[in-house]
């Protein structure tokens, strides 16, 4: 292997690496695109990506304990994770699709199909982002992994918490390759639901006066749970945290008076919130009604058949001006195009809500998608814009071991 050239003249041979691939590129986008992948289904998805992370000569192919699929090039001290997931929202009527969901077709410069901008795009961009740099066959100080992630639309952050905490590959920093219009993101909001309680005392709904209604109790504890919004916290950047009542649940029993009754509450949270926190400031509104909060599980179970559970807890995220990771991604499209990109945060959540929001591991969004095509019927990614993803994701290493 040699020394990296000039930054010139890498560019230059990426460039024309990115061209010479985007044929199977986009074979291979198109075989991802007709497999249905649903959350915890995604076992052909992801062989079908070890199949091409092998095909590009990945020094390493294999899955976690999660079932995330896995390649790595290069065994420098500074590891880079490039994440884009496999799983995709769930179909509920074909017939509102201008093409077959799982037919990819090519229209406009456009692939189109279910799970083109969310993420299957992505996976094409860092899968033939590392195909770039291993055909390179350049040394540099870093290590790249390439995860086609697993159970992200349910459960963003699971399986990448797997894999550093489980399975011990923590990265030096986390690059997303979810729908970014090939600008930079730099952080999200958070989300969690938060489960609150009344109990009552059951009777026949022939007799209501001989029992107490936990829906009765439960009405005033729903206003006090809108007011909040007004108080939440706010962020510079994101604004003012929200809460909504969005389920109400009770016994199923429509002759008896209930004797408990549960909201679920999805709560959006500004970076640095935490489930005491939230739980704490829920709690003294609701206490005083005769309520109880917590915080609640998620039952995860993996293609694999791993349980995963946990908190149905998703911090949110920040870099802030000045980062040495958004340095280097406006960098690496100043190389590559001679413009630097807007740097801007996304609106929904994503794996980073670990890596950052939890794990404090940097993490940078960059990708060919855009957002206005995410969970729509017109799902689709730009041809163009995902070989220039390719291009960033096999530049990226080499500026940000330069620190330019």
């Amino acid at each position: 292997m040699a020394q990296a050239p000039p930054v010139a003249t890498l560019v230059s041979k990426i460039h024309s690496l990115a061209e010479a691939f985007h044929e199977r590129q986009q074979r291979f986008l198109a075989d991802l695109i007709a497999i249905r992948s649903y959350t915890g289904q995604e076992k052909l998805a992801v062989e079908r990506t070890l199949h091409e992370l092998r095909a590009i000569g990945c020094d390493e192919v294999g899955i976690d304990s999660a079932g995330n699929a896995l390649g790595r090039i290069g065994r420098g001290k500074r590891t880079l994770l490039y994440d884009a997931h496999l799983d995709t929202n769930e179909v509920t009527d074909e017939s509102e699709w201008p093409h077959p969901p799982l037919q990819p077709v090519i229209e406009n410069g456009a692939m189109w199909g279910l799970g083109a901008s969310d993420c299957k795009g992505g996976v094409a961009a860092i899968v033939y982002g590392a195909a770039i740099l291993k055909a390179l066959d350049l040394t540099g100080d870093f290590t790249v992994w390439v995860m086609g992630a697993t159970l992200e639309e349910d459960a963003e952050g699971f399986a990448l918490r797997s894999l550093v905490e489980r399975d011990g590959v923590r990265p030096d920093a986390v690059l997303l390759a979810e729908a970014t219009d090939l600008t930079l993101r730099r952080g999200q909001r958070g989300r969690c639901e938060i489960r609150v309680r009344t109990t009552g005392k059951a009777a026949h709904a022939s007799q209501p006066h001989l029992g107490e209604s936990a829906l009765l109790k439960m009405l005033p504890v729903i206003a006090a749970l809108d007011r909040m919004n007004s108080a939440l916290p706010e962020h510079p950047v994101f604004g003012r945290g929200s809460q909504v009542v969005s389920l109400i649940e009770g016994p199923h029993t429509p002759n008896s008076v209930p004797s408990w009754c549960e909201v679920a509450v999805d709560r959006r949270m500004m970076p640095g919130e935490t489930a005491e926190s939230i739980l704490a400031q829920i709690g003294a509104v609701v206490g005083q009604l005769g309520a109880t909060a917590r915080i609640s599980d998620q039952p995860v179970t993996t293609h694999t058949g791993e349980r995963l559970d946990g908190p149905s807890f998703f911090p949110g995220w920040y870099l802030e001006d000045g980062h040495p990771l958004i340095a280097a991604g406006l960098a690496t499209c100043r190389q590559l195009w001679g413009v630097e990109p807007a740097v801007d945060v996304w609106r929904f959540s994503t794996d980073g809500t670990y890596s950052a929001g939890a794990a404090g591991i940097p993490t940078l969004g960059f990708g060919p998608e855009e957002e206005r095509f995410v969970h729509a019927v017109d799902d689709q990614v730009d041809l163009e814009k995902l070989k220039k993803a390719a291009a960033f994701y096999a530049l990226f290493p080499f500026v940000d071991s330069l620190k330019e």
